[in-house]
């Protein structure tokens, strides 16, 4: 696995928004993507996304997709490892409170160091 991009926004900014502002059209038809629960609706953007599927109260899961989410998140893990390894540097965590033009510099070498680290 590859941190292949950073993007950065200002203020809050839902995963998904930012998700369409930076890497539509981006991304090859071969990378399989595999997002969480925040990204319902990206398949209209990404053919080959692989999201979970969520349960309501009028719709409760399937046996089946219960398996798929539970086998989704067993591929998920090492992609979570990867965000909490990152999260170690406190500048990807909290608050930039330096200039602004530097903030997603830094993040981007925070990403780069650990590509570089996992011999990429």
């Amino acid at each position: 696995m590859e941190i292949l991009d950073v993007y950065n926004a200002f203020g809050t900014v839902h995963d998904f928004q930012m998700f369409k502002e930076s890497m539509v059209g981006i991304l090859p038809a071969e990378i399989l993507a595999m997002l969480d629960s925040g990204y319902q609706g990206v398949n209209g953007y990404l053919p080959n996304a692989l999201i979970p599927y969520k349960e309501t109260k009028k719709n409760p899961l399937t046996p089946e997709q219960k398996a798929y989410n539970a086998m989704l998140a067993t591929l998920r893990i090492p992609i979570e490892h990867i965000n909490r390894e990152i999260k170690i540097f406190r500048i990807c965590k909290e608050v930039y409170r330096n200039k602004g033009r530097r903030g997603l510099l830094r993040v981007k070498l925070v990403a780069s160091f650990f590509n570089h680290r996992l011999g990429l």
